[in-house]
């Protein structure tokens, strides 16, 4: 009798268990072609000139070529989701989801390039991320107006082996309703 006690308790404690959650990963959906050329009338010196007194992004310093043509800095921003999307992990935000498990970092490195053209310039903003799961050293490095897939290395069975990361265009938005102002 002892015997089937032990068994009916087994059979109830096995059954009550919650079935183990499959990961579901969905990636981000395709977006429009950022534009992040834009034309100031400025010459070039001018807009140098103009770019250097401003605040372009709280006390962040920004490097300048010697040949006035580009202007450089970097920034690693803990906020990293409002930067970047990588999809979702079940109903998670990708890029939380590393940040609660692995860890994360974000590392943005942004160039501002002006071109003379006629008596104005042609400004472009160009943004190269790079996104890092800390524990794993898995990186994700992609650029304005391109995604990256990466394959993971041991995804669940019969799941989506990639993920794919692209940037908001948060960063250079920004920067380029700051610099019109500059007209």
């Amino acid at each position: 009798m002892p015997k089937i006690y032990l068994v009916i308790c087994t059979i109830l404690v096995f059954s009550c268990q919650e079935p183990l959650q499959e990961n579901k990963y969905t990636p981000p959906a395709e977006k429009e072609f950022f534009n992040n050329k834009f034309y100031i009338n400025l010459e070039v010196n001018e807009f140098w000139s103009r770019a250097a007194k401003i605040n372009l992004l709280d006390n962040q310093q920004i490097n300048f070529e010697k040949s006035n043509k580009k202007a450089s800095f970097v920034i690693n921003p803990k906020n990293i989701q409002d930067y970047i999307n990588c999809g979702k992990m079940n109903d998670e935000l990708y890029v939380n989801y590393i940040e609660r498990i692995f860890e994360s970092s974000l590392t943005i490195e942004t160039t501002i390039e002006a071109i003379p053209f006629n008596n104005s310039s042609e400004i472009e903003i160009i943004s190269n991320y790079q996104f890092t799961s800390i524990e794993t050293g898995t990186r994700w490095d992609f650029a304005t107006n391109e995604s990256k897939l990466i394959l993971v290395g041991t995804p669940a069975y019969g799941a989506e082996p990639y993920r794919k990361c692209l940037s908001k265009n948060l960063l250079e938005s920004n920067l380029i309703k700051a610099l019109l102002l500059l007209e």
